[in-house]
C-alpha cells in the first residue's frame, strides 16, 4: 500500500495480532464500502502428508500452492489490488471505500474484525469479504455457532467394585449424549425470501457433501468434538466433561437449542457452559450489495452468480449484528481449504480481483 502512496492505520489490540485499514475517496465513513480479508491461517498439520511445502508459494501448473491459498490469501490479495487500482481513481468517488486486513478469524475474530467494529475503528454501508466461494456464487447466510462444554459428576469408589458402588460420571455422560443427540430433530422455519436460495444452497451442498447432507441447512448439527473423564483405570470416574460443537439455522434462536440442552442435563445433574455463541445471520438477497455484485460479475465474467447460505461461520457476523449487509465472494479450490496441498488457480484469482475492482466502481464512483 506504502508503495503505492496508500496511508494505512495499524491496530495490534493484542501482541503480534496487527490488523490493517487503509481508506480512499471522499464521502461519509456511514456510507463506505468495506473490503474485508483475513490474514491469519489454520495449522498446516502433518506436513509430511503435503506433496509440496505447506508455505512454498510456488507457482505450478496454473495453481498458486500453499496453505491460505484459497482461504482466503489469494481473495486477499485480490480485494487489496483492485484497492490498489481503484485509489488511482478516487477523486471520482461518490462513497469511500475502506480495506481491512484483519489479523484474527480463523481462531474466533475477536482481535480482528470484531475489534474495529466495537471500538469504532471502521463503519460502512455495505461489506464485501473476499472469502472462497467459486465465481458465480455469492454467499449471503451463514448458520449460527454455539459452543458448549458440559460437565457431568458422579460418586468415586475402587473399580473392582463397579458397577455396584459409586456412580460412574462417564457412564451417565454418555446416557446424557444420547439424549442429546436427538438435538439434530430441530427444525427451523425460513424466512420466505429465502425460498430459493435455500433450495439452491441444497442443491450445492449434497453435489458436494452426498445426497441428503442439504438437510443441515435447516436442522442443528452436533459434533461431539472432545471428551476428558476418570483419573485411573481402577477408580470409579467422578467427573466427565465434554465439548459439543452445535450449528444452529437461520430461524432458530440459539435460546431455544441451550434450552433443550438444559432440559437434558437436569436429569442428570449436569452443568452448562457456553464457550461460544452467535446467532444465525444472512442479508437479503435482495440487497443493493448483492444485486451490484451480481451485475458486475455478469458483465466482467459473463457468469449468473447464484446466491447461497453456507455451513461454516465468519466475520460476517459482525457487520450483520450490526445490520450492516455483508456477502462473501472470492476465488478458491474449496475441497483444499482446512485440508493438505492447499492451492488456489491463478487465472481464478485475476478474474476475482477484476470482480472486485468492478464492484468499487459500481458502488462508489458510479453516481447513485
Amino acid at each position: 500500500l506504502g508503495d503505492n502512496g496508500i496511508s494505512a492505520e495499524l491496530y495490534e489490540p493484542r501482541p503480534g495480532k496487527v490488523n490493517v485499514v487503509a481508506r480512499i475517496g471522499w464521502g461519509r465513513e456511514e456510507d463506505a464500502l468495506i473490503l474485508n480479508g483475513h490474514m491469519d491461517v489454520v495449522p498446516v498439520g502433518d506436513e509430511a502428508r503435503w506433496s509440496f511445502p505447506p508455505f512454498s508459494g510456488e507457482v505450478k501448473n496454473g495453481f498458486l500452492l500453499g496453505r491460505g491459498a484459497s482461504d482466503m490469501k489469494g481473495g486477499l490479495a485480490g480485494i487489496i489490488e483492485a484497492f490498489i487500482a481503484a485509489a488511482r481513481f478516487e477523486d471520482e468517488f461518490k462513497r469511500p471505500v475502506i480495506l481491512t486486513c484483519v489479523a484474527d478469524e480463523e481462531t474466533g475474530g475477536r482481535f480482528g474484525a470484531k475489534y474495529l467494529l466495537e471500538n469504532g475503528i471502521t463503519r460502512g454501508s455495505s461489506v464485501l469479504i473476499a472469502e472462497p466461494t467459486g465465481l458465480d456464487f455469492i454467499n449471503i447466510g451463514e448458520k449460527g455457532v454455539l459452543w458448549s462444554k458440559i460437565r457431568i459428576r458422579g460418586k468415586p469408589g475402587h473399580g473392582s467394585l463397579a458397577p455396584y458402588v459409586g456412580e460412574n460420571a462417564i457412564t451417565k455422560t454418555c446416557e446424557a449424549l444420547q439424549e442429546l443427540l436427538k438435538v439434530t430433530e430441530m427444525r427451523s422455519t425460513l424466512p420466505g425470501e429465502l425460498d430459493e436460495v435455500v433450495k439452491f444452497s441444497r442443491e450445492f451442498v449434497e453435489r458436494r457433501g452426498g445426497k441428503g447432507i442439504g438437510i443441515v441447512l435447516d436442522h442443528v448439527t452436533i459434533n461431539i468434538g472432545m471428551i476428558r473423564g476418570g483419573v485411573k483405570v481402577n477408580v470409579v470416574p467422578d467427573l466427565c466433561e465434554v465439548e459439543l460443537d452445535m450449528r444452529v439455522p437461520i430461524g432458530l434462536p440459539s435460546s431455544r437449542v441451550i434450552e433443550f440442552i438444559k432440559d437434558v442435563l437436569k436429569r442428570y445433574d449436569g452443568e452448562l457452559e457456553i464457550a461460544a455463541s452467535s446467532e444465525a445471520n444472512y442479508t437479503s438477497p435482495r440487497c443493493e450489495i448483492v444485486k451490484a455484485l451480481r451485475k458486475v460479475i455478469s458483465k466482467i465474467l459473463g457468469l449468473e452468480a447464484r446466491p447461497f447460505l453456507q455451513i461454516a461461520s465468519s466475520d460476517a457476523r459482525f457487520y450483520r449484528e450490526r445490520g450492516v449487509p455483508t456477502i462473501h465472494y472470492g476465488p478458491g479450490e474449496l475441497e483444499t481449504v482446512h485440508g493438505y496441498d492447499e492451492k488456489i488457480k491463478v487465472d481464478d484469482l485475476i478474474k476475482a480481483s477484476k470482480v472486485y475492482a468492478g464492484i468499487i466502481a459500481e458502488y462508489s464512483i458510479q453516481p447513485r
